[in-house]
């Protein structure tokens, strides 16, 4: 109706029906709703209908990191524009009190001008309101991508904290 483009994540029926992803996809939510930051993707709007849990979000026309790296080699210069824009999303988000935990190429997407955001925040902690979430995360559950994960992130969930997303 606003006659601009979106992207719209929906959680899977099958996850739907768990709690913990519910509860993730909520926290995502919640997540970049408590952000306005440019390297940031936006969320416009969330909810529930009937069984379908849905996002609608800053539309990206570009691509992610991850296929910018499978399809052609980042020149050094390329690379010094995309890590302070990088930097300036997590130091944002972490200010903000969330920790994304899950950096990734996939979760890097870059807009046809170069413009960078950080999207995917639904492995995220958020340290301001920590009480609500602390069910999100089980003990003894590894959460995030081994390859891109700190290793505290291995040892203990609870205790990782913004310099997991700095690794």
């Amino acid at each position: 109706r606003l006659d601009r483009d979106v992207a719209l994540k929906i959680l899977d029926p099958v996850l739907a029906a768990s709690e913990e992803f519910t509860s993730r996809f909520n926290r995502e939510a919640k997540a970049l709703a408590s952000m306005n930051h440019p390297n940031i993707v936006q969320i416009y709007d969330y909810g529930q209908d009937d069984h379908i849990y849905y996002l609608v979000m800053e539309y990206i026309d570009g691509t992610s990191l991850r296929d910018i790296m499978n399809t052609q080699k980042v020149s050094p210069e390329t690379a010094l524009r995309y890590v302070p824009q990088i930097c300036n999303a997590l130091e944002y988000a972490h200010e903000q009190g969330v920790v994304h935990r899950d950096i990734k190429p996939e979760n890097i997407l870059i807009d046809q001008k170069g413009n960078l955001k950080v999207a995917d925040f639904g492995l995220a902690k958020m340290t301001q309101s920590e009480q609500q979430f602390t069910h999100a995360t089980r003990t003894g559950y590894v959460m995030g991508t081994p390859h891109y994960m700190a290793p505290e992130q291995f040892k203990e969930m609870a205790s990782v904290d913004h310099r997991a997303d700095i690794y």
